[in-house]
């Protein structure tokens, strides 16, 4: 039998976590424009399940993720990667290039600046492989992220989220 109070825990995760995203998924459906991507997730998941943890910080969030897109946005441009299609798979060397300059770049200045948010690292990759490069949209990252942000703060107020930690073994204490 499941422990009550790791139901419960696993209900506010998942509520929040979906909440926060159908938020930005709606303005993505409104304006038509990429208010949702792959780093939102973890972004999300980790505001529900760990929001005590420094990571998780609204401003290490919010820097870690624009440090990210910088960092993703230069190295496009020194590898002059910026016209060649997004990839995956069959890797060529500018984009290996830019892939390994934008998560190095990343990491250290996230450390630099105190602002280590894991989900980060996927946003620079995102930007350095090709699959968000339109200017507009780099910002829209930052502007979603910060929509995201907003909502956990509101969630917060309502009670959904708590300043709860978990330990190695994932228990809440």
């Amino acid at each position: 039998m499941l422990d009550p109070s790791r139901l419960a825990r696993a209900a506010r995760v998942g509520l929040g976590a979906g909440l926060a995203i159908a938020v930005c998924s709606a303005v993505a459906l409104w304006t038509e424009l990429p208010w949702v991507f792959p780093s939102l997730g973890p972004t999300a998941f980790l505001a529900f399940a760990a929001p005590a943890a420094p990571a998780n910080h609204p401003r290490r969030v919010l820097v870690g993720h624009a440090i990210a897109v910088v960092c993703g946005a230069v190295a496009v441009r020194l590898f002059d990667v910026a016209d060649i299609p997004a990839v995956l798979a069959h890797f060529d060397l500018p984009h290996l290039g830019a892939a390994t300059l934008a998560i190095a770049a990343t990491a250290a200045f996230a450390v630099l600046l105190d602002a280590e948010h894991a989900p980060a690292g996927a946003t620079t990759l995102i930007v350095a492989l090709g699959f968000i490069r339109h200017p507009r949209d780099l910002v829209l990252i930052e502007a979603a992220v910060l929509v995201l942000v907003l909502v956990c703060a509101a969630l917060r107020r309502l009670g959904l989220i708590r300043p709860e930690t978990a330990g190695s073994s994932g228990h809440v204490r």
